[in-house]
């Protein structure tokens, strides 16, 4: 049985993302959601978790409508996770740390990274 979720050829995460964080290194820059700000090339993403996974993510259907397989077949919802994690995102000017949320999917990879603001409006510069 295969216990992994590969998701591009840069990194490979386990399918079970229990509670113990989990991180993953970054070789190319990956925009988020505002295209000013991006995870910083050669930096690691830590605390990684999924969030949801299958028909519990709001968005899967969209998903599976816009993120074909290469051989155009549709994706399924249990093969979609939300994840989140910890990284130091740059605008080319400055740095920050910030929580990091994305999509990813087996044959797919991990799509959608958003930038979350922190609840207390602080912003930790790296």
């Amino acid at each position: 049985m295969n216990d992994e979720i590969k998701s591009d050829e840069k990194f490979i995460l386990p399918q079970d993302l229990s509670a113990m964080a989990k991180t993953f290194f970054v070789q190319t820059e990956k925009p988020l959601n505002d295209d000013e700000w991006f995870i910083k090339k050669g930096s690691t993403v830590t605390g990684v978790k999924v969030i949801a996974a299958g028909e519990k993510i709001r968005d899967v259907q969209r998903l599976i409508r816009e993120n074909l397989l290469q051989n155009g077949e549709k994706t399924k919802a249990q093969d979609w996770y939300k994840c989140r994690g910890t990284a130091i995102i740059t605008n080319g000017k400055e740095e920050k740390i910030a929580e990091v949320h994305w999509y990813q999917c087996e044959n797919i990879g991990k799509i959608e990274f958003k930038e979350k603001p922190r609840g207390d409006g602080n912003v930790a510069k790296v």
